[in-house]
């Protein structure tokens, strides 16, 4: 048997209060996105930016979603200081109260059986419904480390040697070398950075509205509740799904991060210690000065040096190094695809695509909570069947019926 019809106006009041509040927190997240998880920086020419159009999708995508999250947030928020109106004095079971505070109202058109559309005036003195999550937002910064400032803390002086070749020839044999690995890999970091910051501040404001959600239901029953807790119970699956998708993709870009990075690192030290043991460092800028000659290779190089041959011979190295992580590289430009288009390939992806990965992340703890977020995101149900129209207490004598 159904729950009978009740409802106090002041209680449904404060849960619209709440969802106007969760729908700015919304709002405030998907902003956030759009300013702090699109790729920029330095991404090089080479491995890096194959990841560049992938991570440019990925954070229109969940601004976009984001922005749909505040839209039906808000239209739950619109409906419920409505409904508190139609429920202001349940004696009379019509929309009279209602139509009284939409200010464009033509009474001629609308009256007891039929409301007005629009926003209704803010009902008065709502019961106070706290959120129990914090929202925050705070920007990740990039530190500023790329394959110069590397050189400089690995080996200072290899950078002093091609500095000295480029101004001679006008062309870095150094840079040419590392061209496929170039770039700031902490610009990664810091895109994975935002995408989690901001998929904790939607999942959270999806927490704030189930709570809220939670606390109503002592206050108000019937067809048009039932029809609340659905509508509202999809909504919050669909914004906490948003958590442990930004836990994934920072995760994933950290490996990819790091793994730039120690390719970038091994191809510095082998570097070093060839040159190492051809050159004495130290006299190494007087050798230059009257050893080098300009001639077409590849741009321009030095002739009867030793140094750039040894420079160039690690090319080779690089391409096999670069070769070593492509999959990963491709693995997250997959798993970024598949969240862009949320569908059953992201169950595909979860622990036979991303299972390798995850023994790359750093820290039993770290690899756990990978893990976790991994199966939350596989599970697609919330974003594939979050509510695509506003919410709606229902027409007639609908918003005032016992539960079926």
């Amino acid at each position: 048997m159904g729950e009978v019809f009740e409802a106090d106006a002041k209680e449904v009041a404060g849960l619209a209060v709440l969802a106007n509040d969760v729908a700015d927190k919304a709002g405030e997240a998907a902003r956030f996105t759009q300013d702090n998880a699109a790729p920029g920086g330095n991404f090089g020419e080479g491995l890096m930016q194959t990841l560049f159009s992938p991570l440019e999708a990925a954070a229109d995508a969940a601004s976009s979603r984001f922005d749909g999250h505040t839209a039906m947030c808000r239209g739950i928020g619109t409906e419920l200081n409505r409904a508190a109106w139609m429920y202001r004095d349940q004696e009379q079971k019509n929309y009279e109260a209602l139509n009284a505070q939409i200010p464009a109202c033509l009474l001629d058109e609308y009256g007891s059986d039929v409301a007005a559309p629009g926003f209704a005036e803010d009902y008065p003195d709502p019961a106070r419904y706290v959120a129990p999550e914090d929202i925050k937002l705070e920007p990740p910064v990039t530190d500023a480390e790329d394959i110069r400032t590397l050189i400089a803390d690995r080996a200072g002086w290899l950078g002093d040697v091609d500095d000295a070749i480029k101004a001679v020839t006008g062309w870095s044999a150094l840079e040419e070398t590392v061209k496929p690995i170039g770039g700031n890999w902490n610009e990664l970091k810091r895109i994975g950075e935002s995408h989690k910051v901001a998929g904790e501040a939607m999942e959270n404001c999806g927490k704030n509205l189930e709570a809220g959600a939670k606390q109503v239901s002592d206050h108000w029953a019937g067809k048009a509740e039932e029809a609340f807790q659905d509508y509202a119970h999809r909504q919050v699956e669909a914004m906490t799904w948003e958590g442990p998708v930004g836990g994934v993709i920072k995760r994933l870009l950290e490996v990819a991060a790091d793994e730039i990075k120690r390719i970038t690192l091994e191809v510095v030290d082998n570097l070093a210690d060839l040159l190492i043991k051809e050159v004495t460092i130290d006299d190494v800028i007087s050798l230059l000065k009257f050893a080098v000659k300009k001639v077409p290779f590849v741009g321009t190089t030095i002739q009867g040096v030793v140094i750039v041959d040894i420079i160039m011979s690690v090319k080779d190295r690089v391409t096999v190094l670069v070769d070593s992580i492509r999959g990963i590289v491709d693995t997250v430009s997959g798993f970024l695809a598949a969240v862009v288009s949320p569908s059953g390939q992201l169950n595909e992806l979860s622990e036979a695509t991303l299972g390798p990965i995850a023994k790359k992340v750093d820290g039993t703890k770290k690899q756990a909570e990978f893990a976790r977020d991994l199966a939350s995101v596989a599970d697609a149900d919330g974003p594939l069947h979050k509510p695509t129209e506003p919410f709606s207490v229902g027409i007639g004598p609908d918003p005032w019926a016992d539960a079926a």
